[in-house]
């Protein structure tokens, strides 16, 4: 039986100094049936001249220039432009295991699966990654099982549900669902339709994906407005799965609408310095907190905090400031 056409989506914008190494981890993928669109996102460095270079070496290569308009619309014209049967999202600053569409692909097709997800290593420019070498079987994930993950309060449970990277999904599930073009965290608005959309979700701790630590990138940027987006997205999916009548999955969404409510009413108040808006935040978030209810994804403890900080909040941020940097939005 013939490989399927796998399409490998590559949004770009001001990577110039990693988009080689990522796109040449795409090149040397022992599945060799890709396509692989980069889409430039109008870069102002040297990344389109770099794009144009990798098309004329080799022919599975396709590039889009188009003017800048952000992560959600490069990952829909990719889409758009992408014909294989398959896709997967890899970011211009990351690079993937050359085993990484080989395995994720084997699942999907011995599991009969719609979306396989692997896991990812996260490095610094200063350390190597460190990626698994050999097939772990894929886990059958439940609908409730994979929200609990989606869910969950620890980050590396969480971040491997809710990116748009280190999974592949089946081309069809894309249709009626784009990322929606401005949003900051455009995944965390749509990986969770795609999850609804899917027959079956498989899973492996497998690390396949290189996620680098990017001071410039979208995770690695200090508090701003842009930033309450988060909330929205978790709003959002709380009121999907309440239309839709499943309660329990609606409850689930509660835990990380809290999260990030709680942070951006910490950074409204000590880095925007904005009175009204911490005082908007907070209130949201007492009212909410009044919906948390004890779930698998949240221990005993946890659901105490979050009822406590909804009448002192000021311990939270007591918890900024001892925890390290990288506590990021949680």
């Amino acid at each position: 039986m013939s490989e399927p056409l796998i399409s490998a989506i590559v949004p770009i914008y001001n990577v110039e100094a990693y988009l080689r190494e990522c796109v040449d981890s795409i090149l040397h993928q022992t599945y060799s049936n890709l396509e692989i669109v980069l889409v430039d996102d109008g870069s102002p460095d040297k990344c389109p001249e770099i794009c144009d270079e990798y098309a004329k070496k080799d022919n599975r290569v396709k590039v889009i220039h188009q003017k800048n308009g952000g992560l959600a619309k490069a990952r829909n014209v990719g889409l758009n432009n992408a014909t294989g049967e398959y896709i997967t999202f890899i970011d211009s600053d990351d690079f993937v295991s050359k085993r990484y569409i080989e395995f994720l692909y084997r699942g999907a097709h011995e599991n009969d699966a719609d979306i396989s997800i692997a896991t990812f290593s996260s490095f610094s420019n200063k350390h190597v990654p460190k990626l698994s070498i050999d097939y772990i079987n894929f886990k059958v994930l439940s609908k409730s099982d994979c929200f609990e993950r989606y869910t969950s309060m620890k980050t590396n449970v969480a971040m491997p549900l809710i990116t748009a990277w280190n999974k592949l999904y089946k081309k069809e599930l894309f249709l009626g669902i784009v990322y929606p073009e401005g949003k900051l965290y455009e995944d965390a608005f749509t990986t969770y339709k795609l999850f609804d959309k899917a027959k079956k979700i498989i899973y492996s701790p497998m690390k396949l994906y290189c996620y680098r630590r990017n001071p410039q990138s979208i995770l690695g940027e200090s508090f701003r407005e842009k930033h309450l987006e988060m909330i929205d997205a978790f709003k959002e999916g709380s009121k999907y799965f309440q239309n839709k009548a499943e309660k329990n999955i609606s409850e689930m969404f509660t835990i990380p609408l809290l999260m990030r409510e709680i942070y951006c009413w910490w950074g409204a108040k000590t880095i925007l310095g904005n009175k009204k808006l911490a005082n908007d935040i907070l209130k949201a978030y007492k009212t909410d907190s009044q919906k948390l209810k004890k779930k698998k994804n949240i221990g005993y403890f946890w659901f105490v905090i979050f009822k406590v900080i909804a009448i002192c909040p000021w311990l939270y941020i007591w918890y900024r400031k001892l925890c390290p940097q990288h506590v990021g939005d949680r």
